[in-house]
């Protein structure tokens, strides 16, 4: 809807001007005076987005008040209607900015046409306006995250917006998908499910600032990820912030649910992650049932991370050297399947020197002495933690060959699959690992530098913005430019252009 002032000293010339324009159907809310003083005083409460005036009237003329509105509110749209039909008149008007100018009698037909127009005009300028807004607040929200955001680079009504969203949400998507389905999901998101939330597109991975308030995480939670199952036929996972209040910034609330994600890795069958479902570090204590203890331990295993295994082991055996009432034979049957899970990890040199799992898991059941047991374990997992610590060197050199394929690849299409199966470890390994050592995942360690080589080019180069993104990765033309926006806060044009002028 449109606000629209008629002003004209004659009643029936308004009432006319009103009759038309219902008529027609035009969306507008109108009010009608008889004189520019109270026309101006309505605009103090009431600012039209239209204002149709006649040119020759008592006390101040339409030119004077043409004048008048132009300097006080630029932005509303003028039209004359009037019998002075001539040359001067017009030209006059057109030096304040009017749009068009109406001669009466007035025909419906140009009425209506000259309105549909300044409807089109104020739409399109109202959507540059909206579009602008957004990528600024997305520009203000990357820096924000990434801890960024310096003093005065936005306005403070951009600055104010930061302070109005309630929860974070960070979705894990399958590899490329957000690639193709950006738009998509965000729209349906907000269409289907009328969210109002801000966006950042961090492939694999998307990050919601969500602006409604969240009363139920798990529903809220099973209703995005249904809708992303119906819709696109991928299964995803979600993690939920506490309310933003308990954060001091948004870094510090990203850090957190980055953190919640983190849990997918131990809880793969589980999907949303929020602060209800507790933290392993904090919540995973020697009181903790034997089933969780083991599973951590399992998984540490797993993935050759040392420092999860320790904190296992450790809690573990820490549980068991506290007195207990549990019967022998549960105790001794608890530690014959952890033994039967250290055994698989044993150094290849330890077992063909030492004895088989069986003799162990036998010797273990002749124990009188829980204290014996636990020393018996507690040898086992030594050599076990350091084959993972000189692993982890090896490791370390696994990590300098990716980001090495990278930078000589950075052009082609690059997975996680692939990195992975370069330096022989799963994608998921693989990931984690990187992230540890970084800080960033692979998506965003190979996107940063993408841009990097994209800002490089722009301001080295006189190549095509369309063949920069062939070169660095990106042969979709307006994704490249997307992402690009997302990571400098401005076009590749228009960060070229800034780069020459400076």
């Amino acid at each position: 809807m449109f606000r629209l002032l008629i002003l004209d000293d004659e009643k029936n010339e308004r009432d006319c001007l009103r009759f038309l324009i219902e008529k027609a159907g035009l969306p507008f809310e109108m009010r009608d005076v008889d004189n520019a003083f109270a026309a101006l005083d309505i605009l103090c409460t009431w600012q039209a987005d239209v204002i149709l005036t006649d040119i020759q009237m008592p006390a101040m003329n339409g030119l004077d008040f043409i004048q008048k509105v132009s300097q006080l509110y630029p932005d509303i749209k003028l039209i004359i209607f009037s019998n002075y039909a001539e040359f001067e008149y017009a030209r006059a008007a057109l030096h304040y900015g009017v749009e068009n100018y109406i001669l009466k009698p007035v025909v419906p037909a140009e009425l209506e046409n000259t309105l549909n127009a300044v409807i089109e005009q104020i739409t399109e300028e109202r959507t540059a306006t909206q579009r602008l807004q957004a990528s600024m607040l997305q520009s203000a929200i990357q820096m924000a995250v990434f801890g960024n955001l310096e003093e005065g680079s936005f306005s403070e009504d951009i600055l104010e917006q930061l302070h109005h969203f309630h929860r974070m949400v960070l979705l894990d998507l399958p590899n490329a998908f957000l690639e193709n389905n950006y738009a998509q999901l965000y729209e349906g998101l907000r269409s289907r499910m009328h969210l109002n939330f801000a966006s950042l597109n961090l492939t694999p991975q998307a990050l919601l600032l969500i602006q409604d308030e969240i009363y139920d995480e798990k529903s809220f939670g099973t209703h995005i990820i249904s809708h992303i199952q119906a819709n696109y036929g991928v299964s995803c996972y979600l993690a939920i912030s506490r309310p933003m209040k308990y954060y001091t910034s948004l870094k510090e609330a990203y850090a957190y649910v980055e953190q919640r994600m983190e849990q997918r890795f131990w809880n793969p069958s589980e999907h949303i992650f929020t602060y209800h479902n507790g933290d392993a570090e904090t919540m995973i204590t020697e009181d903790t049932d034997d089933n969780t203890l083991l599973a951590l331990i399992k998984n540490a295993l797993s993935s050759r991370d040392e420092a999860k295994f320790t904190q296992g082991m450790d809690l573990f055996l820490k549980k068991y050297r506290r007195q207990s009432n549990q019967s022998q034979i549960y105790v001794k049957f608890v530690f014959s399947n952890l033994v039967a899970s250290l055994y698989s990890f044993l150094p290849d040199s330890v077992k063909h020197s030492g004895p088989s799992m069986e003799t162990i898991i036998s010797d273990l059941y002749l124990q009188r002495d829980i204290s014996k047991i636990i020393d018996m374990v507690q040898k086992m997992a030594e050599p076990i933690s350091q084959s993972f610590s000189d692993s982890n060197q090896n490791i370390r050199r696994e990590l300098v060959i990716v980001q090495n394929y990278i930078h000589e690849h950075y052009s082609q299409e690059l997975s996680v699959e692939l990195l992975a199966s370069i330096v022989f470890l799963s994608p998921d390994y693989l990931s984690r690992l990187f992230k540890k050592a970084t800080g960033k995942s692979l998506y965003q360690y190979i996107r940063q530098f993408r841009m990097e080589k994209a800002s490089e080019l722009l301001r080295n180069t006189t190549k095509k913005v369309i063949d920069i993104g062939v070169e660095i990765g990106y042969p979709n033309y307006s994704y490249f430019c997307q992402s690009f926006r997302e990571y400098f806060g401005k076009s590749p044009d228009k960060y070229r252009q800034e780069g020459k002028n400076a």
